[in-house]
C-alpha cells in the first residue's frame, strides 16, 4: 500500500538531471569537511547532494550505474520518508553526507571493500524509511502491524526500514544494482539487512565490547569479522554524527528529538512513559549530558582509536557535552518550553564567543573545532 503512493514521474527525473550531476564542492566549499553542516543545505537540493556524493566517491563509473535510475532511486528515498519532526529525510540525508564524509577524511578503502563502502552509503540513506516517530517498544507495546510482522525477531523498525529499502529496489526502474552479478547482489542485500539492523542501540550495546576489542588489538581489514563489526560501529557513528556539529546543531536537534520522544509519551496509551518520553519529567540537559557520556562519546572514541585523523570528531562530541553543563542551569522546566525551542541556550554560548573563549574564526582556543558553516535556522 506504501509502495502504492510513492511515485516518481519521469518530470520529476528529468528536472533533477537537467544540468547533469554538479560538483559536489558547488554545492558548497566546505562540503567534503566534517565541520560542514549537512542541515544547512536546502531541501530541494539534498537529491542533487546524493548524486554528487555517488559521484565523487566514484560509485555511478566503478558499478555502472544507470544515471537515471538513480536519479528515481534518490526521489523514491526521499518520498519513503514521513515527516516525523527528527527521524524525516533531512535526518537520513545528514546521515549519509556523514558516510561520505568518512570516505573522504579517513580513506575508509584502506579499510573496507569497495561493495561494503557502497552498501554502507546506501543503507545511510534507506536507515531511517517510512520511520513513525516512534520507538520499538511503542510498536510492541501498542501490538502495531509492524510488531506483528518483526516483533518476533526482535528490531521491529529497523527491519521494517530494510523492507521498504527492498521494496523501493524492487520498483521499476529504481534497481541500482542491476548490473551485480548475483552473488554481488546477493551480497550486497546481505550487508545492507546488516547494516541497517545495527542502527538499533540495543544492537550496537550488544557488540561494543566485541569493539573495544577489535580496537585494542589492532583493525585487521583481512579478518571479515572486523571488517562486519567496523561497518556497524561506522553506521552508529554516521546515525550520531549531529553531535559532532558546532553547538547549535547540537541544540537543534536535541529539540526536535524530544519534540518526536514527548509525541510519542502523549501516545503511552495509559501506561507511564519512560522519563525520556515523559513531557513532565524529562529533564533535558541531564539526558542529553548521560546520552554524550555513556553512547556518543565512546562511539567517537573507539572511531578515533581506529582512525587517528577521527580526533576532531570526538573532541567536538565533548565541547558540546560540556556546553550542555554550562547551560544547565538555564533549564528551570522539564520537557520543552510551550514554542518547543531550546533558542534561548544559545545567548550563553554567543556571550562566550563574544568573550574570545573561540576564535574570530570559531574554533575553539584549545583546537576543538566548533563550527556553523552556515548560519540558517537548520
Amino acid at each position: 500500500m506504501m509502495m502504492y503512493h510513492m511515485k516518481v514521474c519521469e518530470e520529476e527525473v528529468s528536472r533533477l538531471l537537467m544540468r547533469g550531476i554538479e560538483p559536489a564542492h558547488s554545492l558548497h566549499p566546505s562540503f567534503s569537511q566534517f565541520t560542514y553542516t549537512p542541515r544547512s543545505l536546502p531541501d530541494d537540493t539534498t537529491p542533487m547532494g546524493i548524486l554528487s556524493m555517488f559521484e565523487d566517491m566514484g560509485f555511478i563509473n566503478t558499478y555502472k550505474i544507470d544515471i537515471h535510475t538513480l536519479a528515481r532511486f534518490c526521489l523514491m528515498v526521499k518520498k519513503g520518508y514521513r515527516d516525523p519532526p527528527y527521524h524525516n529525510w533531512m535526518h537520513a540525508f545528514s546521515v549519509s553526507h556523514f558516510c561520505y564524509l568518512l570516505y573522504k577524511n579517513l580513506e575508509l578503502s584502506n579499510y573496507l571493500e569497495d561493495i561494503e563502502i557502497l552498501a554502507l552509503f546506501v543503507s545511510c540513506m534507506c536507515h531511517d524509511l517510512d520511520h513513525r516517530g516512534t520507538n520499538n517498544s511503542f510498536q510492541v507495546a501498542s501490538k502495531s502491524v509492524l510488531a506483528a510482522l518483526y516483533s518476533s525477531e526482535g528490531s521491529v523498525m529497523e527491519r521494517h526500514h530494510f523492507a521498504q529499502a527492498i521494496a523501493i529496489l524492487n520498483t521499476q526502474g529504481c534497481n541500482i544494482f542491476e548490473k551485480f552479478s548475483r552473488k554481488d547482489y546477493q551480497r550486497m542485500l546481505d550487508l545492507m539487512r546488516d547494516i541497517i539492523l545495527a542502527t538499533d542501540l540495543a544492537h550496537h550495546l550488544r557488540i561494543f565490547k566485541d569493539l573495544q576489542k577489535m580496537a585494542e588489538v589492532g583493525y585487521n581489514p583481512k579478518n571479515r569479522t572486523h571488517r562486519s563489526l567496523l561497518l556497524c560501529l561506522l553506521m552508529t557513528s554516521c546515525d550520531l554524527s549531529d553531535q559532532t556539529k558546532g553547538w547549535k546543531t547540537t541544540r537543534k536537534i536535541a529539540e526536535l528529538i524530544y519534540k518526536e520522544f514527548f509525541s510519542q509519551g502523549d501516545l503511552a496509551m495509559g501506561n507511564r512513559p519512560s522519563e525520556m518520553m515523559d513531557r513532565e519529567k524529562a529533564y533535558i540537559p541531564e539526558l542529553q549530558i548521560s546520552f554524550m557520556e555513556h553512547i556518543a562519546m565512546p562511539i567517537y572514541k573507539l572511531l578515533h582509536e581506529i582512525f587517528p585523523r577521527a580526533l576532531e570528531l570526538y573532541e567536538r562530541v565533548a565541547a558540546n557535552r560540556e556546553q550542555w553543563t554550562k547551560v544547565s542551569h538555564k533549564f528551570t522546566i522539564r520537557g520543552l518550553p510551550s514554542n518547543n525551542s531550546l533558542d534561548f541556550l544559545d545567548e550563553e554560548y554567543e556571550l562566550m564567543q563574544a568573550q574570545g573563549a573561540f576564535g574570530d574564526d570559531g574554533h575553539r582556543m584549545n583546537g576543538c573545532l566548533d563550527d556553523e558553516c552556515s548560519k540558517t535556522d537548520q
